[in-house]
């Protein structure tokens, strides 16, 4: 009986420390849960227009944004070296005249996609965005340095 306890405890230390060394390596964004869970809940948000095709072009700009976010303490859509949106979506590949995108970023409890749903739908620029049923694609990402996380959504037509 107790050999069966110290297997649990040892393969719940294992689950817990995989977890969080997984968060702390995690540095640069990627297309990991949080990125899922937010595709997922702006999907469930924009219900009445349909699901967003999930464009690899939208997210490889997305993940540029969140990444530079997060390294260089970026608050807003105008990167660190000067780029919008609608150039950082270029860059990647997409071409389109009508494209949108939210930002979020928090620290310590506030770093959780379940809190940037709720302040993108309390930003009436970002809940127009995100309730705009013209957009019919969408990149989203997340960065995470184990206290700050930043995401960000990318948005066209």
């Amino acid at each position: 009986m107790g050999r069966k306890v110290a297997k649990v405890a040892v393969v719940s230390i294992c689950a817990v420390l995989m977890t969080a060394l997984d968060n702390v390596a995690g540095f640069p964004a990627r297309a990991d849960d949080p990125r899922t869970a937010i595709y997922s809940g702006v999907n469930q948000l924009r219900e009445a227009c349909g699901v967003l095709g999930d464009d690899p072009r939208l997210t490889a700009a997305a993940e540029r944004h969140a990444n530079d976010m997060l390294r260089n303490g970026v608050n807003g859509h105008i990167g660190s070296d000067g780029s919008s949106p609608q150039a950082r979506i270029t860059d990647a590949g997409y071409r389109s005249r009508y494209s949108g995108e939210i930002v979020f970023w928090g620290t310590g409890s506030a770093a959780s996609t379940s809190t940037a749903l709720d302040m993108w739908m309390q930003s009436p620029p970002h809940r127009a965005i995100i309730l705009n049923c013209a957009y019919t694609a969408g990149g989203f990402a997340t960065a995470w340095d184990g206290n700050k996380m930043t995401a960000v959504g990318d948005f066209a037509a």
